[in-house]
């Protein structure tokens, strides 16, 4: 299964890992797995004397930024980083390319840097470039986004070498793309002895990525594409061809890809609205489709003047990948209705991909577009992973109300299988599904339950406009909930074998 199959299935268990980040422990001096390699002391004084005498050598050098274990030349836009060689052997699975010293996963990565990660963050930040945004699925963020970075290793007497010369993918058996890396900035998150405090996360937690060849908002730089970590696991090695001796003290010199005035990224608008209609809702995903006027902007300019949604996907088509990486922002008008938007993010589902079109996360107060494409999945409730809240909305005179059903897991003594507990209530407005909200967190609170997942299993009829689903819905869209909508299809019901308290 592909990552952007798997998206919707990866958020709640994504926000239990980051409650676990948020209380992990520090680095510790001792580590396993021969996370250093051999020489490492050694290298570390050297590495301490070169930056003294970096110190002397620049200190009147504005256009220099000198910090411990690497250099920045804001003239060259080039930043210069010491590493070494990890323990790491030929063929070995690798999923970092540069960790800290302080990690304890060098045994998984090819090379341990002497510089802090934030102190490279700072240093790219010195010779011009801002971070981007990191990947993390928890805000709907699939896509990591930033300027592309060229990184090399240099060592004496040789010719520099592109990192991704020194990493194979076994299912191609050839080194890795050369596309470079996205600045992307490692997230920062409380400090588990003060959590009103922000620690830049790559400094002070595990695994202290610098490089990171899958997907993580815990990395300096991430990959220009959405993979997962047990993917890199599985096919990417150490290129035996590239032999660098472990402990072997090398540069890795980072540059951008493009020159100053250009931009790696290319930020498109989707402006969705409602057609002229017959009044008559739509009959077929057609007829749903025809119900839209859509126009694709690039800053100021319209792309496709017709406003047809033909002209659009023409218009992605045209697009060159290899120029510009394409973002491009939803912006839904609230009069259409939610037959018209299911029919359109099923072909947006399509083109989100990485040679297509990578959709941002949506604007505050709407929902993601794959809202829309649900995880069927999850109507199962004696087999699905967990149980989301469960919502049925409904419309009369004008009018909307629902009924919100609790799903729990329940292990009586004795039993070979949970049952399932049922507590449903009447909705009559946000403001009572709101206070519902509150009423079951608290419940679950002073039980000592596990929180329920952040994701909602929705039941609407397909007349009604995003407008009145989102509106209903504001409880869920303020704080990034996976919302999976089903539309003209009914809440399934209670069977006879399962218990309403």
């Amino acid at each position: 299964m592909s990552l952007i199959a798997e998206r919707q299935k990866q958020i709640p268990i994504l926000k239990f890992v980051l409650l676990l980040v948020a209380v992990a422990v520090h680095a510790q001096i001792d580590i396993p797995y021969k996370a250093r390699p051999s020489g490492h002391e050694e290298n570390r004084v050297r590495v301490d004397r070169i930056h003294q005498d970096e110190r002397q050598k620049f200190a009147a050098d504005t256009h220099r930024l000198v910090l411990p274990g690497l250099v920045a030349d804001r003239r060259t836009r080039r930043v210069e980083v010491r590493v070494e060689r990890s323990a790491v052997g030929a063929n070995a699975p690798c999923e970092f390319l540069v960790v800290n010293e302080s990690s304890d996963h060098g045994y998984e990565a090819l090379l341990i840097a002497f510089a802090r990660p934030s102190d490279i963050h700072r240093a790219l930040r010195f010779i011009g470039t801002e971070p981007g945004q990191s990947y993390h699925p928890p805000t709907h963020r699939f896509w990591a986004k930033g300027e592309r970075f060229l990184l090399s290793v240099l060592a004496t007497n040789t010719a520099p070498i592109r990192v991704e010369n020194l990493l194979i993918d076994r299912r191609t058996g050839a080194a890795l793309p050369p596309d470079g890396f996205l600045f992307t900035g490692s997230r920062q998150i409380p400090a588990p002895n003060n959590p009103s405090r922000a620690d830049y996360a790559a400094d002070t937690f595990q695994p202290m990525a610098i490089v990171s060849l899958f997907s993580t908002p815990y990395a300096v730089f991430e990959v220009p594409r959405s993979v997962s970590k047990e993917t890199v696991y599985r096919n990417t090695t150490v290129n035996p061809e590239f032999s660098i001796a472990e402990g072997a003290l090398l540069t890795l010199a980072i540059e951008p890809a493009l020159q100053p005035s250009a931009t790696s990224v290319q930020d498109l608008v989707l402006q969705v609205g409602a057609a002229s209609r017959t009044g008559n809702p739509p009959r077929s995903k057609v007829e749903a489709l025809a119900d839209l006027h859509v126009q694709l902007r690039d800053g100021t300019t319209v792309l496709n003047p017709d406003g047809s949604l033909v002209s659009v996907v023409g218009s992605i088509a045209a697009l060159d990948p290899q120029k510009h990486t394409p973002f491009l922002t939803l912006r839904w008008s609230p009069d259409i209705r939610l037959a018209s938007a299911q029919a359109l993010a099923e072909i947006l589902a399509s083109l989100d991909r990485e040679q297509g079109i990578r959709i941002e996360p949506p604007l505050p107060g709407e929902p993601y577009y794959r809202a829309f494409t649900p995880d069927r999945q999850l109507l199962n409730r004696t087999e699905r992973p967990f149980h989301p809240l469960e919502l049925a909305l409904q419309q009369k005179d004008g009018r909307i109300s629902g009924r919100l059903l609790l799903v729990q897991s329940v292990w009586k003594e004795g039993a070979s299988r949970s049952e399932l507990q049922f507590l449903e209530r009447p909705i009559l407005d946000p403001a009572a599904l709101r206070q519902e909200l509150a009423v079951d967190r608290e419940r679950t609170r002073s039980s000592g339950g596990r929180p329920r997942p952040n994701v909602l299993l929705a039941f609407a009829p397909s007349d009604l406009t995003l407008g009145q689903l989102t509106v209903f819905l504001e409880p869920f869209l303020t704080n990034h909930t996976a919302i999976h909508l089903l539309l003209d299809e009914p809440m399934p019901p209670t069977s006879s074998k399962e218990i309403k308290p």
